[in-house]
């Protein structure tokens, strides 16, 4: 599974254009009086003006380079402030041999760039550029409702990345690992890392390896969009 495009809801659409294209560089794809497209390597992230002011709070990842994690880091901390936890500004993820940073955009969303070693492909670089990152590979799914949008989600053909029973008191991780993308399917009031910001349902909308779209809406309900 990759997540080819992204639509995602703020009520301050252009200073996060501005973090987006200027300050981090991604190219602008589209752009509207109330919405942008930027492209993040092979995926497109989407951001609309959201009128109704109901709290939101995305986390998502972008991969880099399987051997890339310091240059990306490097050029990162250039760029924008790191998030800190215990003292660090980086976490190195055992059990899927991979390292991340994270750092907020405007709205104070929860973004990471990660270097999974044994799955992200290698890239010969002496220095980092934002066109190295890869795609988006990761995007919160905050739902109250866990177990039933695990469900429709297997049934659409995304399922736990070790085909595991949805666990509907931690936060779970649809998509196979050899993809290198995942869905972080969990509930409301969870913390992410590096960050005291309790995840909130918003709405979402995906478009999966460029044929399955999803729409997640402010309640927490999974539509198949045909």
């Amino acid at each position: 599974m990759k997540i080819t495009a992204a639509t995602l809801w703020t009520n301050h659409v252009k200073p996060m254009q501005h973090f987006y294209t200027a300050t981090l560089g991604f190219r602008l794809v589209e752009e509207t009086i109330t919405s942008f497209t930027v492209q993040i390597g092979t995926s497109q992230l989407r951001f609309e003006q959201d009128t109704t002011q109901q709290p939101k709070q995305y986390h998502f990842a972008f991969n880099v380079p399987g051997n890339a994690f310091q240059l990306a880091k490097d050029w990162l901390q250039q760029q924008v402030p790191l998030l800190i936890e215990d003292g660090a500004d980086e976490i190195f993820f055992e059990n899927i041999n991979a390292h991340s940073v994270y750092f907020y955009d405007p709205d104070e969303n929860v973004v990471e760039l990660i270097a999974r070693h044994d799955v992200n492909p290698n890239k010969s670089l002496e220095r980092f550029a934002v066109s190295d990152i890869l795609d988006i590979g990761e995007m919160n799914v905050t739902t109250p409702d866990v177990a039933g949008v695990g469900a429709r989600f297997a049934e659409l053909g995304v399922f736990h990345r070790y085909h595991q029973p949805i666990n509907v008191d931690f936060l779970n991780f649809l998509g196979a690992p050899e993809d290198g993308t995942h869905l972080l399917l969990g509930r409301a009031g969870r913390t992410w890392l590096f960050s005291p910001k309790p995840a909130v349902t918003s709405p979402l909308v995906l478009e999966l390896d460029g044929k399955l779209h999803v729409r997640i809406d402010a309640d927490g309900t999974l539509h198949h969009e045909k």
